[in-house]
């Protein structure tokens, strides 16, 4: 039996989430900034999306609607051959969610199935590049986000799903990140404001493996404290198999660096081409990550 069953909603009140960073190293993505640039990787990928059909998605490293005004693109093989005349968030997603994107690059997008419910201050259906985002920050690089958005279901339940995708190259960026996320500073409050969250994304580090990086540790700090007085716990890595299965591969070397967090839900997120008896998101080739995707029940 496929780890893959669809939920049966009327049994099990819960959500199928998804997050995947879908961009790659790949030298022919450089002037895409390392996003998706290869339209045969996106097709692929959109097809596994519609077949899965996740409720609640967070995605990284997405060609953002502006990108192509800044490179001449002669490959027809390549996203930027042709106009954009809809976001690759929607290509990937179809027409039937709610896109909100963070506000700097519109790199990084979560979507919300219009059959579940709506994102809080986005028209139902719509895409929205107006998710609450992380300052920049003087030093790091800004192209990486957290950016944050409420969701409201439709029997009223109401959460803030956050996407992470923190600075591969500095986890002094990484922890800073971090406590904007959580703690806000003295221009702004956390970016999570409900009192419960959904947390996924790309967050470049292995809390299993990384031990000494100073923002695995104000990580460890975070899952500890909680959020609101109630214990964030894992959906994904070590709750499915110790040690956790790989969600990122540079070359030969593995981690576990795709995450998904809650306060409110119960359940395991298995790693799509790597857990048996799944396939990958993008079929065989395309991204250097895996996406992590598992149907939660909301938790009594």
């Amino acid at each position: 039996m496929s780890v893959l069953k669809p939920m049966n909603k009327e049994q099990v009140p819960g959500y199928s989430v998804l997050t995947a960073n879908v961009g790659n190293l790949n030298i022919g993505c450089r002037k895409y900034l390392n996003n998706l640039c290869y339209l045969d990787v996106e097709e692929r990928i959109s097809q596994s999306i519609r077949k899965l059909r996740p409720d609640i998605v967070t995605l990284q490293e997405i060609m953002a609607p502006w990108q192509c005004a800044d490179v001449q693109e002669r490959n027809p093989k390549k996203v930027c051959h042709y106009e954009q005349l809809v976001a690759q968030a929607r290509r990937l997603l179809g027409d039937d969610y709610t896109i909100v994107c963070d506000m700097r690059g519109h790199f990084t997008c979560i979507g919300v199935h219009v059959d579940i419910g709506e994102v809080l201050g986005c028209e139902k259906g719509s895409y929205c590049p107006t998710a609450r985002t992380g300052h920049a920050l003087d030093g790091c690089d800004n192209g990486f986000t957290v950016s944050a958005a409420t969701v409201r279901t439709n029997d009223n339940l109401v959460f803030d799903v956050v996407n992470a995708h923190l600075q591969s190259t500095s986890a002094q960026c990484r922890e800073k990140m971090l406590k904007l996320t959580f703690d806000g500073n003295e221009n702004s409050p956390p970016l999570i404001q409900e009192e419960k969250v959904l947390i996924m994304g790309d967050f470049n580090f292995d809390p299993w493996r990384d031990h000494d990086d100073i923002s695995v540790i104000k990580w460890q700090s975070y899952m500890g404290r909680g959020w609101r007085g109630t214990p964030l716990r894992y959906h994904s890595g070590a709750v499915e198999t110790t040690p956790p299965r790989f969600t990122s591969y540079l070359l030969w070397r593995g981690k576990t660096v795709d995450l998904v967090v809650s306060n409110f839900l119960d359940g395991t997120c298995v790693v799509l081409g790597e857990t048996p008896g799944t396939h990958r998101l993008d079929g065989s080739r395309g991204m250097d990550h895996r996406g992590v995707y598992g149907v939660l029940t909301i938790r009594e």
